[in-house]
């Protein structure tokens, strides 16, 4: 193995609680008709924000004010709070001083998502980001994963994909790496019907695997 990435949010960091709050409020500030169902707001989490609130709206011009009064919610709460999950640095440690290469690939704005892993000192263990501005198709499309593998010229066979939503477990199918998903994922039962390659409970089960 000669590379492991990994999605953000829900994966290596612990936004996934205040996402969902803050993806609860913008909803109800802005189409108040809308009864939200839990599997509705959970499934928002392997989305880009444009297809999320796109669902609710046509209008581009709504869509980008929605994007922005989110972000700014968003924000606010994560600096208050932000944690990575149990083990994740020295998971990350431990790929480096085998000399594996550790990636992200998120759904987010590059700056944003590097924001974040700087929130929780994560930021000078990643060697490369693959995010939101970097290409035209998202998950579940291979594109992201691939223009990950081309930065670091490894092959498939030789890469993993770690995850929280059953678009990470696709997205690793379409690119021929290796999938993982993690049990402590909102998206469970939808992962496992897409049957990755390994269910980890915790992410330094992942030196087991590699």
């Amino acid at each position: 193995m000669k590379l492991i990435l990994f999605d953000l949010d829900g994966t290596l960091i612990q936004s996934t609680d205040i996402i969902l709050s803050v993806f609860e409020q913008m909803i109800h500030k802005y189409f108040p008709k809308v009864e939200l169902e839990q599997k509705t707001l959970t499934s928002f989490l392997g989305q880009t924000l444009q297809q999320t609130f796109g669902m609710y709206t046509s209008d581009d011009h709504l869509i980008e004010d929605i994007i922005k009064d989110y972000r700014i919610e968003t924000e606010k709460a994560l600096h208050q709070g932000l944690e990575s999950y149990p083990h994740a640095k020295e998971t990350i440690e431990y790929f480096r001083s085998k000399n594996i290469l550790v990636g992200i690939v998120t759904s987010k704005m590059n700056q944003v998502a590097l924001s974040h892993l700087k929130l929780v000192g994560l930021d000078h263990l990643i060697d490369h980001l693959v995010g939101h501005d970097d290409v035209k198709n998202h998950k579940p499309h291979a594109e992201p994963i691939e223009k990950a593998l081309a930065y670091f010229d490894v092959k498939p066979e030789d890469a993993i994909y770690v995850g929280d939503h059953e678009n990470d477990i696709k997205s690793a199918h379409h690119a021929n790496v290796l999938s993982c998903a993690v049990t402590y994922s909102n998206r469970l039962s939808e992962m496992l019907m897409e049957k990755p390659t390994y269910v980890i409970d915790d992410l330094e089960n992942l030196k087991d695997l590699i």
